[in-house]
């Protein structure tokens, strides 16, 4: 761990970045992921906020199966939620989105970020029940019209100077966000699953791919 004062980032991109899918001519959007000064990421999803529930918990992903499963609670959600790292405290937050409270703070020595490491999973509700947005997503992939499950997003950290970055063989695409400390992976995988919406993350003492 590295205890010295973490001084702000220069020349970072703090926009929102908007990613989606594109599916039979409908735009679903997926999240939002945005960096912070202080070196904090930021990573919203807003289709979880028809006040329907939404599992979250802790789990490790072997194949298409959740392992070592313990569910937290299950949350009502009617504004979309936010997970955020934050690299000072060493802690993730889990809350509604702002200005939402804070439903969960998992603390554990992510940064700074020496080995990749999966931050979470997050699964979609079946395509052909997911609410269509009026805008077009401005990073986006298509997915072809016959495809009506759930779609998971896999959020993965790597150091900034990774060169190896162990692709996934199911992803239909993946999105990178640059921070000047670190490398943050989106995947889009096709798991031919129909699900509810989850939000799961590994126990604290993994931190690995």
């Amino acid at each position: 761990m590295n205890n010295d004062k973490i001084e702000p980032v220069s020349k970072l991109d703090k926009k929102e970045s908007r990613l989606g899918v594109n599916w039979r001519n409908k735009w679903i959007n997926f999240c939002s992921v945005n960096f912070t000064e202080d070196g904090s990421f930021i990573f919203s999803s807003k289709f979880h906020n028809n006040k329907e529930p939404i599992e979250v918990g802790t789990s490790r992903l072997v194949g298409q199966t959740l392992v070592n499963h313990k569910k937290e609670q299950n949350h009502i959600i009617s504004n979309g939620c936010h997970i955020s790292l934050h690299p000072e405290k060493q802690v993730m937050h889990f809350r509604e989105n702002f200005p939402g409270k804070i439903l969960y703070t998992r603390k554990f020595h992510w940064y700074p970020v020496d080995t990749p490491f999966n931050l979470l999973y997050l699964y979609s509700p079946p395509l052909d029940t997911c609410l269509a947005d009026k805008k077009k997503c401005p990073f986006f992939t298509p997915i072809q019209d016959n495809y009506t499950s759930s779609i998971q997003l896999k959020i993965d950290l790597f150091p900034r100077d990774t060169q190896e970055h162990f692709p996934q063989k199911n992803s239909v695409w993946i999105f990178w966000g640059y921070c000047p400390r670190y490398l943050v992976r989106i995947s889009f995988n096709l798991i031919n699953q129909r699900v509810p919406a989850l939000i799961y993350w590994p126990e604290d003492s993994e931190l690995k791919l």
